[in-house]
């Protein structure tokens, strides 16, 4: 790709746009080295500011890391897939890791407000909390909240689920916890369980690490 001089595009997204093109088409793969910022300067006939600026932008798009004194790498893939509702079985698979669960709380708590409309909890009632930390090849990648009824035992069966997904970036907090880099994002899954009553039996909040799962869902046609 040659840098278009006339272009209203600044010169930087367009050594971004060839970086960033190279990845998604596999000639740039996961884990390899991206050029040195000489060899970007000398390719694209740019200024250093500019290779660094496009570096800078790829980075916040969760595209390439860096590391200090070798450079910058594709960042490594490993999506967890997840399979959704309607297939035979709920859970995580990955082709070459099982993930690994630590509990990190058990306690009874207020739970959210929106947590205790799906639960169809009064006022002031209370439920008890689980949350987790999921972990694949020793990283961390889901933080899950499970809220259940205090009158629930573990031994009912689920009927059906409800799943509300969107997008968010993460707080602070949760980059830290999740070892989320710049330009990743949150996929939060809120989930409500129920029975063959309709009774809301379990609502989960699940924070996904954006770049690590995949979601697939199987919808019938009629």
């Amino acid at each position: 790709m040659e840098i278009d001089r006339a272009s209203d595009r600044p010169v930087y997204k367009q050594v971004a746009d060839a970086l960033r093109e190279s990845i998604r088409n596999g000639q740039l793969r996961a884990g390899e080295p991206l050029p040195s910022e000489t060899q970007l300067t000398a390719r694209y006939g740019v200024s250093r500011n500019s290779v660094r600026t496009a570096m800078g932008l790829l980075r916040v798009e969760g595209l390439v890391t860096t590391q200090h004194g070798r450079g910058s790498f594709v960042r490594q893939r490993r999506p967890l897939q997840r399979l959704g509702p309607s297939s035979n079985a709920k859970r995580l698979q990955t082709q070459d890791e099982k993930p690994d669960q630590q509990l990190l709380r058990a306690e009874v708590v207020h739970p959210p407000q929106e947590v205790a409309d799906r639960l169809g909890l009064r006022p002031a009632e209370r439920a008890l909390l689980r949350r987790s930390l999921l972990l694949l090849g020793g990283a961390a990648t889901q933080l899950a909240d499970r809220y259940f009824p205090l009158d629930v035992t573990e031994t009912w069966q689920p009927e059906r689920w409800l799943e509300e997904v969107t997008l968010r970036m993460p707080s602070p907090g949760e980059a830290r916890q999740l070892g989320i880099s710049g330009g990743v994002p949150l996929v939060r899954v809120l989930r409500t369980l129920y029975d063959d009553t309709g009774r809301a039996l379990e609502a989960s909040d699940l924070l996904l690490a954006g770049d690590r799962h995949v979601l697939v869902y199987e919808i019938p046609a009629h």
